[in-house]
């Protein structure tokens, strides 16, 4: 029997959000955490942006913010910052 794992990681940590024993489960935990990726970004773009610290057009988080856009979980890279995954894994006992 395969378990789905979703998790995030980026260059220095990772962490496993939830373990499923369907790809529709994982995905569906995959999608959840992306969109509160996204989410986290565009706070952290409006306190850059509200506190003078760089324009609308010119902030990092919008790279963050396009990267995370990616809705398949095999092409999606937003290294080296938090990266939602799903990997397989085979169940042994």
């Amino acid at each position: 029997m395969n378990v789905f794992i979703v998790g995030v990681s980026d260059a220095e940590a990772n962490r496993v959000v939830s373990i499923h024993k369907t790809y529709e489960g994982a995905l569906k935990a995959w999608n959840k955490e992306r969109k509160e990726l996204i989410k986290l970004y565009k706070r952290m773009k409006f306190m850059s942006v509200s506190r003078g610290y760089s324009h609308e057009y010119d902030n990092d988080d919008n790279k963050n913010i396009e990267n995370l856009s990616c809705e398949d979980p095999k092409v999606i890279d937003n290294y080296p910052l938090d990266t939602p995954y799903i990997s397989e894994f085979e169940l042994e006992e």
